[in-house]
């Protein structure tokens, strides 16, 4: 579960930092400033908030409280991203990316009790 917990940090750090990078600097993002309609870049900071849990949570990820906060933060972002994408009926490999990430936080959250010590 450890290996787990680490491989699953990991993928949402790069996953959400390259999806922050694209939005953020993308044909909607800061340099479409003041032009209204940027849901991109302002997803974009979302999504760099998110990659940080895994930046945050690192030092600590062995600690119980720290590790149920970081998965609980991560699980409701994902599988909420997830209904939405599902729901909007486009952006395939966002579905299934932020699905596979939703169910993978779930495994972790209902076994975190072996990700401690």
């Amino acid at each position: 579960m450890k290996i787990l917990f680490v491989i699953v940090l990991v993928l949402i750090f790069l996953t959400e930092a390259l999806a922050a990078a694209a939005l953020i600097g993308g044909p909607e993002g800061i340099a479409a400033a003041g032009q209204g309609g940027q849901w991109s870049m302002h997803y974009g900071f979302a999504a760099l908030a998110i990659a940080s849990v895994s930046l945050w949570a690192w030092s600590k990820r062995t600690v119980p409280a720290v590790i149920t906060v970081a998965i609980g933060v991560l699980l409701v972002f994902h599988s909420g991203l997830a209904i939405s994408l599902f729901l909007a009926g486009d952006q395939q490999g966002g579905q299934i990316i932020h699905t596979v990430l939703a169910v993978l936080l779930l495994v972790l959250f209902l076994q975190r009790g072996k990700l401690a010590g």
